[in-house]
This record gives structure tokens, C-alpha cells and sequence, in this order.
């Protein structure tokens, strides 16, 4: 006689996630410089072994494009469009990559092991679901770096800097892995110790929380 399989029953319990929305403010200006369109193009060219352009690159559209932006970059590139979307778009820093960085507090500060949980149990919530968190910001400079890349000779870099900042996000968050306590004080971790965005070897990108509803 064939033995009888027991089938045994799995609940899984209903995903109810809580919803805050935290507010950041900066201690040390913000610097964002992502990869611009003109360096893209420039890469993508050589990978096609086009020849190299012999034009001068638009300065403008290498500082505008470096930035991500809430309505999408610009598509005029100069120092007025520039102005002109600061004041009516906004920069944004990556959603993706403060989560990256909440993940690396979580193991640096000795939360846990590995920031598996963390990362299964926390979401950043991007304005739109573009991705990106939108900034405020009391003043914005451009900084001339030299930079030496390994081959080749230094190249002068273009840095888009932001003093006087702030960002307004909500987390969603499973309440019984991690109290909202205890997400709070990661993201201050992450701002006191890591901070976000480019230059944060340097000191740039800290922050802490402000307000929270």
C-alpha cells in the first residue's frame, strides 16, 4: 500500500507596511557629479571606434547633464538654462544610492552582520517612482577640479556643489523587523559617518534628521 503524503499548510502572513516621511538636512554641502552626456557620448564613440570629435565640448551641458533632474534635464544647454533649472526643476540625489549607503551603515555600525534584512525590510520611496529624491537648497557653486585620470593627461572637472540642503522622502518599512526608532537612527549613522552622493571621502554629503511625520 502506497504511503500516504502529508501536505503541510505555509501561512504567510499579510504584508502591512508602514508609511513616514522623513526630512534630511545637511551638515556639509552636497556635491553631485554623475556621469555627464558628454563623457557618454565621448565612450560610447570610442567603443564604436568612431573617430574622435575634433568639436569642443559644450561646458554647460557637461555641468547640466552631471545632475540628475525631477522633470528631466534640460535640453537647452548655458549658463541662463542652467539658472533657469535651478529655479524651476530641482537636483536630485539618487534614490538607489541612499539605500546603498543606509545598507553600508547598517554593517559598518555593527547592526547586523549583513544588511540583507535591512535592505528586505526598508524601501526609499523615489519622487514618481523615477528613482530620484528631489533637494532644496540655499546656494549652488560650480568647483574646477583638476583630475588625474590612470592614462592619459589631468583633466580639469567640473563640480556641481549645493550649500544650505535638504531632502523630503518617505520610507515605507515592515514595523515588526524594524521600529521606525530604529530606521531613524541608521539614515543619522549614514549621515554622521558616510554620507551621500559624490566627494563623501572628502566630507561632503552629511547630514541628519530634521523632521519626521
Amino acid at each position: 500500500m502506497a504511503k500516504k503524503t502529508e501536505v503541510k499548510m505555509i501561512e504567510v502572513p499579510e504584508i502591512c507596511p508602514q508609511v513616514a516621511t522623513v526630512t534630511i538636512v545637511g551638515d556639509s554641502d552636497l556635491v553631485l557629479n554623475k556621469m555627464n552626456d558628454v563623457t557618454v557620448r565621448e565612450l560610447t564613440d570610442i567603443r564604436k571606434d568612431k573617430a574622435k570629435s575634433l568639436d569642443k565640448p559644450n561646458l554647460w551641458e557637461e555641468i547640466i547633464t552631471s545632475i540628475h533632474w525631477r522633470d528631466g534635464k534640460p535640453t537647452e544647454f548655458s549658463e541662463e538654462s542652467l539658472e533657469r533649472a535651478l529655479k524651476e526643476n530641482a537636483p536630485c540625489i539618487s534614490a538607489f544610492g541612499f539605500k546603498k549607503q543606509l545598507n553600508k551603515a547598517v554593517v559598518r555600525n555593527k547592526i547586523d552582520t549583513y544588511s540583507t534584512a535591512f535592505d528586505a525590510n526598508v524601501n526609499i520611496v523615489s519622487y514618481k517612482g523615477s528613482g530620484l529624491i528631489p533637494i532644496k537648497f540655499a546656494e549652488h557653486f560650480i568647483d574646477e577640479r583638476l583630475m588625474q585620470p590612470k592614462k592619459g593627461k589631468p583633466v580639469l572637472q567640473r563640480i556641481n556643489r549645493f550649500s544650505g540642503w535638504s531632502a523630503t522622502f518617505d520610507i515605507s518599512y515592515m514595523e515588526n523587523v524594524f521600529s521606525l526608532s530604529s530606521i531613524l537612527n541608521i539614515i543619522n549613522l549614514t549621515g554622521f559617518g558616510i554620507g551621500i552622493q559624490s566627494g563623501t571621502s572628502s566630507g561632503f554629503g552629511r547630514f541628519h534628521v530634521d523632521a519626521v511625520k
